[in-house]
């Protein structure tokens, strides 16, 4: 690990990581400082709250087949599952199963809604979600809650152009070894230093003067992967210059809220679900919830909420996030499912003080802001991550891929490389 590194960087999260990776690469001396006392961010295998490992954070490889972090996951041995399928959710509603037609329905619904922002948003088109989606009748909880999942945001806060900014290939693999593991493994091939909270980086004509806990940093250069709420919330104070002024872009790309609820059984009790898939809405009109069923054999299910809901529900505490899930699948499955719980785990990405929410959407109105920021060069003060991706916003390849592009930049604009 260099003493006097030419360039900081601030968060080994998937952005940090993939920063390192390309320095790495180019044979500039760094390091990467992480506040907690992990690597992987947003990204995180929990190996230890329950008998089965699963992802507090991402778990799919999007957009799989242009990935590159696929490659990555290869080259270190992580395990996953490729292909999909078109019947992917089941749907209990109304008070019992939907048949296959009945799951068609549902598929033919939900693809609307998302044709009709992307429609939007690429005509060029800067308005909330809410104001293009077409009717969805009895289905419209189910679309709400997807576009939650999908943005992070209600679709009442989130612009529709912005969300079309994402370039979907529709090919998503779940890792089965943890997307969390993979992140962590790469990042221990990386000079990272944790529980090493950055406070502050003064940004001058020569280089940047980095602030921690345990002193100061002198270098060259700098780049900062904290999530927009982070930097929102002003955890990392940025002093004068063009590094700062980006900040007021950001304002308006902040994080959403996205939370999950893992619970094990002793024995497998939803025999009889092809689906990988399951989307529960209540008899009496409340909240949906998806659940992924298909947990590598394990028996489990991880509940997934997002948006205002998943806000209400981290304010009201764990053992509330676990009831609303409980509550769902017992609609479904019946009481008996209760005596056959072994425990449960919930996340807390919105508490997290080094994260402070699920990933970014910009507002309506505000996508050029998003775009903005990506584009402005900051000089030697520079930010990556999800947020600053321009088509794969809100993943983690994204972040890496954005990490990996600003470290380039600033080796071939400073010429940091040896």
């Amino acid at each position: 690990m260099s003493e006097q590194p030419d360039v900081v960087i601030v968060g080994a999260g998937a952005a940090g990581v993939g920063a390192g990776m390309e320095l790495q690469k180019r044979g500039v001396p760094f390091v990467i400082l992480e506040a907690s006392g992990r690597a992987g961010g947003r990204a995180y295998t929990d190996k230890t709250s329950l008998p089965y490992a699963w992802d507090q954070g991402c778990h799919w490889l999007h957009c799989a087949d242009v990935n590159p972090l696929v490659a990555q996951a290869d080259r270190v041995g992580t395990e996953y599952l490729k292909g999909g399928r078109e019947d992917w959710n089941a749907l209990w509603a109304n008070g019992e199963w939907a048949d296959k037609a009945g799951r068609a329905d549902t598929l033919k619904t939900m693809e609307a809604a998302f044709e009709a922002v992307y429609e939007a948003g690429s005509g060029g088109r800067d308005v909330p979600i809410v104001d293009v989606l077409p009717d969805a009748g009895e289905l419209a909880p189910v679309v709400r809650h997807w576009i939650q999942l999908m943005s992070s945001g209600d679709p009442e806060q989130v612009s529709t152009r912005s969300y079309a900014d994402y370039q979907d290939t529709e090919q998503n693999w779940p890792v089965k070894s943890g997307y969390g593991d993979l992140i962590e493994r790469l990042a221990q091939e990386l000079p990272v230093r944790l529980n090493t909270p950055v406070s502050g980086i003064e940004q001058h004509a020569d280089g940047v003067r980095v602030t921690t806990g345990g002193g100061t940093i002198e270098a060259k250069a700098a780049i900062v992967t904290a999530s927009t709420a982070v930097l929102n919330a002003g955890e990392v104070k940025i002093g004068r210059g063009p590094a700062r002024d980006l900040l007021a872009l950001v304002e308006n790309v902040p994080c959403g809220n996205y939370e999950k609820v893992a619970i094990a059984f002793d024995r497998d009790v939803f025999g009889g679900i092809e689906q990988p898939s399951v989307n529960i809405l209540p008899e009496d009109g409340a909240v949906p919830m998806n659940f992924q069923f298909a947990n590598f054999g394990n028996p489990m299910v991880i509940g997934h909420v997002a948006g205002s809901v998943a806000k209400q529900l981290l304010a009201e505490g764990d053992a509330a996030m676990v009831a609303f899930a409980m509550d769902r699948l017992i609609a479904a499955f019946g009481s008996d499912i209760k005596a056959r719980m072994v425990n449960a785990a919930t996340t807390n990405w919105g508490g997290n003080r080094f994260v402070r929410g699920g990933y970014s959407f910009a507002r309506p109105g505000c996508a050029h802001q998003r775009h903005e920021m990506i584009e402005t060069d900051t000089g030697n003060l520079a930010f990556a991550g999800e947020a600053f991706s321009r088509h794969w916003e809100a993943t983690a390849h994204g972040a890496w891929a954005s990490g990996r592009d600003v470290a380039g930049r600033l080796v071939d604009n400073l010429s940091l490389a040896s």
